[in-house]
C-alpha cells in the first residue's frame, strides 16, 4: 500500500476548502455588486471587480485543482478551447475594425465569463461537503434577492424609496437594485433558481418546492417581466421537439402544457393581474408592415447599412460597436474609466437608445427592443464570433443540460437573447452557470458513489 504523507492529506483537503471558498467569492462579487454599491454608495467601479476576479479565482483553480476523473478534465479542456476560440473572434473582429483593445477585453469578458465561472466550478473535485457549502450559498442568495425584490415594489411605489427614475416595476431588481431592466434579471435569476430547486432538491418537502415556484410566477407579475414568460413558454415548446423521440417524456410534457395553458386563459380572463399579458395580442402589429418587426430588426438594418466590405459579415463591426450591451449602454456609463483607456465608440448604439426612446412600442416593452443580445454579438463580432460564442453554448448544452429544468432553462436563456441583453449581464449569467455546475458536481459525486458501492460489492462477492 502506497503511504502518503499527513502534510500531503492536509494540503489537499485545505486546497478543496480553499477552492470552494473561491467559488464562492467570485459569485458574490458578481451577484451582490449592485446592491451593495447602490446601499453603501461605494464606487461604481466595483461593479466591474468581477472582470478581475473571476479570471484569477479560475486561474487560481485551475493550476491547484487535482482533478482525476477523465471525462471532468475532458470537459474542461473542451470549455478551455470554446474561450480561445471566442477570445480569437473577439480580437479579430477587434484588429479588422481598429477597435480599442480595451473594448476587445470587456466584450470578451461579458461574454465568456460565465463560461470561466463554469469551467471553475468543474475542474474541482468536490466532496459532498463542498457541494452542501455551495448548495446552501445558492438557495441564500435566491431568497435574498427575491425579499428584497418583494419589498422594494411597495416602497417604491409609495414614495419611500427612491430608484433614480424607474417606476416600481422596474425598480424591483432584487440584489439588481438599482440598474436598467433590474426586475426582469431579478425575476429571470427567481424562475431559473426554482426550476432547479423543484426538480433536483427532493430532499426538502413538496410543499417548500411547491411554494418556491409560486414566488417565482409572482414575482413575474409584480415585477412586470412579462417577456420572461413568453420566454419560457417558447423554450417549453422547444423542449417538448427535443424529447420528441422519447414518446413517455413527450406525453408528459404536453400534459404540462395543457395544464398550464389552461390555468393560464382561465387567469387572463378572470384575474386583473394578468391583464397586461394581453397587451402583446394584437394582430396588426406582426403583419407585414407592423410595427413590431419595423421596432425589432431596426439595429439590424443599421447594422447592414455599415458594412464596407464583405469581410464585415465575418468580423462584424467591432466589439462594442453596435448594440451589444457594451455598445449600448456600457461604454456610455463608464466612459470616464473607458476612455482614457483607449477605447473606441460607434453611433449604432446611441442610435439604437434614442429610436428606443422616441417610438412608442420599443418604450411600451422591451419586447420590442431593437437592442437585443444575438443582434448585438452578431454585430459586434460578425458570424466567425456567433458561431465561436454558439461552440461554447453546444458545449454548455451537451455536458449541462442534465434533466429538463436545466434544458428548459438553458432554452429559455437563448430565447431572452431574442428579447434583450440578458445573455451580457454578469449576475444572471453567473447564477445560471452556478445552478448548472452544482448540479453537474452532484451528478458526478453521485456516479462515483454508485462506481464505488458496485465495486465494493464485487470485491464481496470475490471474497
Amino acid at each position: 500500500m502506497y503511504w502518503q504523507p499527513p502534510i500531503n492529506k492536509k494540503r489537499k483537503k485545505i486546497g478543496l476548502i480553499d477552492n470552494t471558498k473561491l467559488i464562492i467569492f467570485a459569485f458574490s462579487t458578481v451577484f451582490y455588486s449592485r446592491i451593495f454599491c447602490s446601499i453603501t454608495r461605494a464606487p461604481s467601479i466595483l461593479n466591474l471587480a468581477h472582470f478581475a476576479i473571476v479570471p484569477l479565482v479560475l486561474g487560481v483553480i485551475l493550476f491547484t485543482s487535482r482533478a482525476k476523473d477523465r471525462k471532468q478534465i475532458a470537459i474542461a479542456y473542451y470549455l478551455l478551447i470554446g474561450l480561445f476560440i471566442l477570445l480569437a473572434g473577439v480580437l479579430a473582429s477587434a484588429l479588422w475594425n481598429n477597435a480599442g483593445l480595451i473594448n476587445a477585453i470587456v466584450s470578451f469578458m461579458m461574454l465568456g465569463e460565465p463560461f470561466m465561472f463554469l469551467l471553475a466550478i468543474v475542474c474541482i473535485p468536490m466532496s459532498n461537503e463542498s457541494i452542501k457549502r455551495i448548495k446552501n450559498w445558492l438557495i441564500w442568495s435566491a431568497v435574498i434577492n427575491f425579499l428584497l425584490a418583494a419589498v422594494q415594489k411597495p416602497l417604491i411605489d409609495s414614495g419611500k424609496l427612491f430608484a433614480n427614475g424607474f417606476n416600481g416595476t422596474d425598480g424591483c431588481g432584487g440584489v439588481f437594485f438599482v440598474s436598467g431592466a433590474g426586475n426582469y434579471v431579478s425575476a429571470s435569476v427567481s424562475v431559473a433558481f426554482a426550476l432547479y430547486f423543484f426538480i433536483q432538491e427532493k430532499s426538502f418537502p413538496l410543499w417548500m418546492r411547491i411554494t418556491v415556484m409560486l414566488g417565482a410566477f409572482w414575482q413575474i407579475l409584480f415585477s412586470d417581466s412579462k417577456q420572461l414568460l413568453l420566454a419560457y413558454l417558447i423554450a417549453w415548446g422547444f423542449l417538448i421537439l427535443v424529447n420528441s423521440k422519447d414518446m413517455v417524456k413527450t406525453i408528459k410534457l404536453l400534459i404540462a402544457t395543457f395544464i398550464f395553458g389552461y390555468g393560464f386563459l382561465w387567469c387572463l380572463q378572470n384575474v386583473e393581474a394578468f391583464a397586461a399579458f394581453t397587451a402583446w395580442a394584437r394582430p396588426e402589429l406582426y403583419g407585414p408592415d407592423g410595427d413590431a418587426w419595423y421596432a425589432k430588426f431596426y439595429s439590424v438594418r443599421d447594422i447592414l447599412s455599415q458594412y464596407k466590405s464583405s469581410w464585415d459579415w465575418l468580423f462584424g463591426l467591432g466589439p462594442g460597436h453596435t448594440v451589444s450591451r457594451l455598445g449600448a449602454w456600457f461604454l456610455r456609463d463608464y466612459w470616464s474609466i473607458l476612455g482614457p483607456l483607449g477605447a473606441t465608440t460607434n453611433p449604432i448604439g446611441q442610435e439604437a437608445i434614442q429610436f428606443v426612446n422616441s417610438f412608442w412600442l420599443c418604450y411600451s416593452s422591451s419586447l420590442f427592443s431593437p437592442i437585443f443580445g444575438w443582434a448585438g454579438i452578431w454585430g459586434d463580432l460578425g458570424i466567425l464570433g456567433l458561431a465561436a460564442y454558439l461552440f461554447l453554448c453546444f458545449l454548455t448544452w451537451q455536458y449541462f443540460g442534465l434533466d429538463d429544468s436545466l434544458k428548459v432553462t438553458l432554452l429559455a436563456v437563448i430565447m431572452m437573447g431574442f428579447i434583450f441583453t440578458q445573455m451580457e449581464e454578469p449576475g444572471f449569467m453567473l447564477a445560471i452557470a452556478f445552478i448548472l455546475g452544482l448540479s453537474w458536481q452532484k451528478q458526478r459525486l453521485q456516479k462515483q458513489l454508485q462506481h464505488s458501492t458496485r465495486a465494493a460489492q464485487r470485491q464481496y462477492v470475490i471474497l
